[in-house]
């Protein structure tokens, strides 16, 4: 049985057939928000819908590449783990698209959906190790400030009682 994972997917391909490979492929393996776009341009007016993880092609043949959405996703959603799918197999460009952000970068090919899957499995643990240590963060706060009020309303009730008598 296949579990169901929350993550949103924003996939960005301008080849329609191998977009809704990897969209199919993707929900096979549980994943339930799943966005597909066939252009940067449509994946841009979509930022509002936080995505958790890019899986971009380098070249889209329509209007921005690969490395411009990743700039505008960096920009407004740091936290967002990016993946190059590409055909090119160049150095250059995968070194360049790490340089700036991404999280790796997958030549098309026989093993990409393996690849894929074993990189979002990664991705998903990093992401569920970074939710609970901001978890841990938070009750942490919210215990400095328990003390710290306590402390305020201990000094007024032992001035009022005390001191004013």
């Amino acid at each position: 049985m296949k579990s169901s994972k929350r993550e949103t997917i924003f996939v960005v391909e301008d080849d329609i057939l191998y977009l809704n490979l990897i969209k199919k492929e993707l929900e096979k393996l549980g994943y339930e928000n799943v966005i597909a776009f066939s252009s940067g341009t449509e994946a841009l007016q979509n930022l509002n819908t936080k995505p958790d993880i890019a899986l971009l092609d380098y070249f889209l043949e329509k209007d921005l590449t690969g490395m411009d959405i990743l700039k505008k996703i960096r920009k407004r959603w740091p936290d967002t783990q990016t993946v190059f799918l590409t055909a090119s197999d160049d150095v250059n460009i995968a070194v360049d698209t790490m340089r700036n952000g991404a999280y790796d970068y997958i030549v098309k090919g026989d093993t990409a959906f393996i690849r894929i899957r074993h990189l979002l499995k990664k991705i998903s643990e990093i992401n569920e190790q970074k939710a609970k240590s901001r978890s841990i963060i938070r009750f942490q706060i919210y215990i400095i400030i328990a003390i710290i009020l306590l402390s305020v309303f201990g000094i007024l009730f032992y001035h009022y009682y005390f001191i004013k008598g």
